[in-house]
Order: structure tokens, then sequence, then C-alpha cells
């Protein structure tokens, strides 16, 4: 391999490895709270910090390998947790692409915002289908709506800090 396919897997490894344990401590210390389906989404820094780098297909690796390692080491692989982690990983970043790319004036904040509600609204949809199979799961969706525009701004203001203290190689950056 060249050196700069090294470094872009390295990069990659890395970006997913720093997703999928903060996904995997998120979801182990969540389980405490009385309302054990909702999550912050700490892991959603890494993706919106790669959208926000121009790196959607970064982004798009990084986010099915966090799903696919967070179900391995919490033992959730084969469960509709894993399948509503993937599909609301994927809808969160369509979306934040989107808002960012059909230029409509998104902020960072904006763009994570309407990823979190993306995929706060996906993981409601793949329960309906999957999981509960009543129209009744949907009284949660103004409470997710509320969850989906507080974690957008906090992982907004998490990606944004975290851009101010790192120094990426010339390659990730571009």
């Amino acid at each position: 391999m060249n050196n700069t396919l090294e470094n872009r897997l390295l990069w990659l490894a890395f970006y997913t490895a720093a997703a999928a344990s903060l996904n995997i401590v998120e979801n182990l210390l969540m389980r405490l709270l009385p309302l054990p389906f909702i999550r912050i989404g700490l892991s959603n820094v890494v993706i919106l910090y790669l959208i926000y780098k121009n790196k959607v297909w970064d982004a798009f690796i990084v986010n099915i390998g966090k799903s696919l390692l967070s179900g391995l080491f919490t033992f959730t692989l084969l469960s509709p947790s894993t399948l509503m982690s993937l599909s609301g990983g994927l809808a969160a970043l369509i979306v934040m692409y989107l808002a960012k790319n059909l230029r409509l004036g998104f902020s960072i904040i904006g763009i994570s915002i309407c990823g979190a509600i993306a995929h706060n609204i996906t993981q409601l949809a793949i329960a309906r289908a999957v999981i509960i199979k009543s129209d009744q799961v949907f009284v949660l969706t103004p409470l997710l709506l509320v969850i989906g525009l507080l974690n957008g701004c906090l992982t907004a203001f998490i990606t944004l800090y975290v851009d101010k203290r790192i120094t990426l190689p010339e390659l990730i950056v571009k």
C-alpha cells in the first residue's frame, strides 16, 4: 500500500474507534437512567466533525463501523438496537449532508439539530416496524423532537470545541 492510503485507513480506524468507544460508554452509562432508550449521541460528534470537514464518505464508513462495533461489544449486534443505530445514523448522515450542501443557510448547530431529529424519527419508525408494531409508539414523537433539539445543540457545541482543539494532517482536512 502506498503511504497516502495507509494514512487514510489509519485515520478511518481512529475515527471509527473513537466513535465506537463513545457509543459503547454512553450506551452503558445511559442504561442507568429511568428512560434507557434515550441517548445523548456523543459518538455523533465524530460523524458531524467529518461532515463539517467535507469528509462525507469517511463519515459514512465510520457510522457503519461504530454501529457494528458497538453492537458487537455490547452483545446487541443481532438485536433491533443495532438495526436502529445503523438506520438512525444513516438517516442523520444523509440529512446533515443535505442540510450542509443544499446551502439552506444552516450553521453547524442547525445541521446537527437536523441530523439528531432525523436520527430520532428514523429510530421511532424502525421501532414501530420491528419492535412495537403499534402506532402508539408515535406518542413519543414530541419528546424525541425536543431531545433531538437539545442533543443536536450539544453535539454541535462539542464538535466546535473539538475542532478548535485538534490539528489534523493536511491529508485529512482537505
